[in-house]
């Protein structure tokens, strides 16, 4: 009923709705305080201070927070909080006119606005399309979706499981194994029925048995490993629609973020070292910087906390890892895959992604984003910034056998797109010149640093420095950069004595 509360009602009275005329006609349960009851032949409707109810036939409105509602005696509406449940066809149900329900034959149910939840049942499932949502029927025959260690989803469309249990098989309690990798109907990912001849659902078990570690889908097929080998599955359509083939022994990634694909190359690092796959073969990738990789590495927050980042800006694969007893990422091993170089970075950073054709990378440092590869200035979160810097090989071209003194140097250094006199001033004013080196070759004797100086007005660098293996280390000491490259120094040097 609509409109201001009524006065004298009382149990057994008729009531009509003015509307309709005599087309409905209530009888009055009970009237307490703001609640209204009506009764007629056993359509029910409450409404309270707040909840108002109008009835036209079978055209049921719900204002506010209606606590429950019922169109006849099998077509019921059930109203808590934000969840409505329908119980057999309802032909017509509005919760306001901003969030509506409209139900045909209790086949297909519309949804507008921001209805929260709707159920035809106990065991009917609603599968939403925009605002459309279809009433599945019970889920017979279409077999139990298994759980897994990961899963991808396949250049074919189909959803694929690695490490696949409970899947009704037999063996063990619940079938599946962690060596087991499975997949569903093309493009049906609720269909797991290995039985139905008409599905293209299916599974394989690794040989020989190892556990799957992880998996990762790329432009030739899926590639995963297992605690053991390295397989690609690819696919060949009924009656197999897919295989598995072994790639290479071992080659395990260190974690299962710590390999993504590239423009070009699968790459991945493990405790092996760093691989590459071109959709035919795997290849071990030189890394020159691997010593100061595994010197500090923790072995285990590495299983963890790794991950790899592809920066396709710029051609680069970007890998972070924790140093020792670190509870997070603290450095990167940088790669640029076209041009063959490695860099290395102290970096706190837990997960990124690559640059778009419309976005720089983004990588994440706990819950702080930051925006690769832009702007001039750096920052971090879970650590000190360290700045950019460069260091050289010996310099001593008889490694250390020989003591040298380091006089002078004149830098060559160029401020990239710089025009401006100030900008190229503050870009080599902005650079610190300082060498590490050793006074003995005794086994355990520290490697010293002499104190960073800049370049001076005229172009020098000034040293005076004498020791044992010589390297000359370029550091950047302030946060906003202008960018620069640095090309052939002219170095002072002469030879010592050997002691």
């Amino acid at each position: 009923m609509s409109g201001p509360a009524p006065t004298g009602l009382v149990a057994g009275m008729s009531v009509i709705d003015s509307p309709r005329g005599a087309l409905f006609v209530g009888t009055v349960a009970s009237y307490v305080g703001n609640t209204l009851t009506l009764v007629n032949n056993a359509v029910v409707a409450s409404s309270g201070a707040s909840d108002l109810l109008v009835f036209h036939d079978y055209h049921l409105t719900l204002t506010a927070n209606a606590a429950n509602a019922s169109a006849g005696p099998t077509d019921s509406l059930q109203v808590t909080g934000n969840v409505l449940t329908l119980a057999a066809p309802a032909p017509f149900a509005s919760s306001g006119s901003n969030d509506a329900m409209l139900i045909s034959g209790g086949a297909l149910v519309v949804l507008s606005a921001n209805s929260a939840f709707a159920s035809s049942g106990a065991s009917d499932s609603l599968q939403f399309s925009g605002n459309v949502a279809v009433v599945q029927p019970p889920a017979s025959g279409r077999g139990p979706v298994p759980n897994g260690r990961c899963f991808v989803i396949t250049p074919e469309r189909f959803v694929m499981i690695f490490g696949s249990t409970n899947d009704g098989t037999a063996g063990g309690t619940s079938g599946g194994s962690s060596r087991r990798f499975a997949w569903c109907d093309q493009e049906n990912p609720g269909a797991w029925d290995y039985s139905n001849v008409t599905s293209q659902a299916g599974f394989l078990d690794i040989e020989p048995a190892s556990p799957i570690i992880c998996a990762l889908a790329t432009r030739v097929g899926v590639i995963f490993w297992t605690g053991k080998k390295v397989y690609a599955s690819r696919f060949l359509g009924l009656p197999y629609v897919y295989n598995s083939v072994e790639l290479a022994d071992g080659t395990t990634p260190w974690s299962p973020q710590s390999m993504t694909t590239t423009s070009a190359l699968t790459l991945w690092f493990s405790e092996q070292g760093m691989f590459s796959y071109d959709g035919t073969s795997i290849v071990p990738v030189a890394c020159p910087i691997r010593p100061w990789i595994d010197d500090d590495i923790d072995p285990i927050a590495v299983r963890e906390l790794s991950f790899a980042c592809h920066l396709g800006e710029y051609s680069e694969w970007w890998w972070f890892f924790p140093t020792l007893n670190s509870p997070f990422n603290t450095r990167a091993a940088v790669y640029n895959y076209k041009e063959g170089w490695w860099s290395q970075c102290n970096l706190s950073r837990s997960a990124g992604i690559t640059s778009a054709y419309t976005s720089h990378p983004i990588f994440a440092d706990d819950t702080v984003a930051f925006q690769h590869e832009v702007g001039a200035t750096y920052a971090n979160a879970s650590m000190p910034v360290v700045l950019p810097f460069a260091e050289t090989f010996n310099l001593n071209l008889l490694a250390g056998s020989r003591l040298i003194t380091v006089k002078q140097m004149i830098p060559d250094v160029e401020a990239v797109g710089a025009t401006d006199p100030t900008a190229i001033a503050n870009a080599i004013g902005s650079l610190r010149y300082s060498l590490f080196y050793r006074n003995s070759r005794s086994l355990g004797a520290p490697e010293l640093q002499s104190t960073p100086v800049p370049v001076r007005q005229d172009g020098y660098v000034d040293f005076r420095q004498t020791g044992r293996d010589i390297r000359l280390r370029i550091d950047v000491a302030t946060p906003v950069i202008q960018p620069f490259t640095l090309g052939q120094h002219l170095i002072d040097a002469v030879p010592r004595g050997d002691r």
